[in-house]
């Protein structure tokens, strides 16, 4: 008897698998066409994903992204050339506020009417094999360009549909899962989380759809759809999260960007 109950106890207390893999794949269509996937290692505040396919932007094929704060900061590492740069989360999400404020007085941009909505929209069915919740958000406002006294308005509306599940945590989703739910826009993006406090889980899928109406016809939409697969708990290495010796750092593409427009 006493080694049933020391067998049941060795099980219960047994450690349970602490980290999580999944491939991951965000495809954007309309705007502008780009592919984003490869795989996710997660444990804890660590994640790391080797880029298979990179959008040729921010990510060439082949890298390496590691990040050991959940995600706010991230190393984008280029085996090819042993160069690497740093990324903050906000900065990746497409931070439109933060990127003009480095042109000046160049660009003067307002946004105004923001307006967020996110509705329970009940069973979400199954998901790669676990049950979800599925959740719409819906967010628009207006944006005023002024480019050296030529001024342009525009209404942007996006539309993001999101299952989630409850099995798994939220803080092991990639970067990939959270550009849907963001427009790059501060004043916006705190409304939507604000609003999105309802939403439990981990995101298994998301359809993003933003709309530019700009009048006369101009009508632009880009939809991007993020997915993950083959979900697998178990331990990981801790050293696949560590940076390797040897690499250089480099600008950011986005400060790259930045100092070739300030060129005279």
């Amino acid at each position: 008897m006493k080694r049933v109950v020391l067998i049941h106890l060795m099980l219960v207390c047994a450690p349970a698998f602490a980290g999580l893999t999944y491939k991951a794949q965000s495809e954007t269509t309309g705007l502008r066409n780009a592919t984003i996937n490869g795989t996710v290692s997660v444990d804890g505040t660590h994640m790391r994903m080797d880029v298979t396919q990179g959008d040729n932007m921010i990510f060439k094929d082949n890298s390496i992204v590691l990040s050991n704060d959940g995600g706010k900061t991230m190393s984008v590492l280029d085996p090819s050339t042993k160069t690497y740069y740093d990324l903050q989360l906000q900065e990746l999400l497409g931070s439109a506020t933060s990127m003009l404020s480095r042109l000046g007085d160049m660009v003067k941009v307002t946004f105004d009417n923001p307006h967020v909505s996110v509705r329970d929209a009940g069973d979400g069915g199954r998901v790669e094999g676990f049950a979800t919740r599925k959740f719409v958000l819906d967010a628009s406002y207006d944006m005023n360009i002024d480019a050296l006294g030529q001024k342009l308005t525009s209404h942007m509306s996006m539309n993001t549909e999101t299952w989630t599940t409850p099995d798994l945590s939220a803080e092991m989703s990639s970067f990939l899962q959270m550009r849907g739910m963001r427009t790059g826009i501060d004043v916006v993006d705190k409304l939507i989380e604000a609003q999105s406090t309802t939403m439990k889980g981990f995101p298994l899928k998301q359809i993003s759809t933003i709309k530019v109406s700009q009048g006369g016809g101009n009508d632009m939409t880009m939809t991007t759809t993020a997915s993950v697969s083959d979900i697998a708990r178990k331990n990981i290495d801790a050293s696949i999260f560590a940076m390797p010796g040897g690499y250089t750092k480099t600008d950011d593409p986005v400060t790259k960007m930045m100092k070739q427009i300030k060129m005279p």
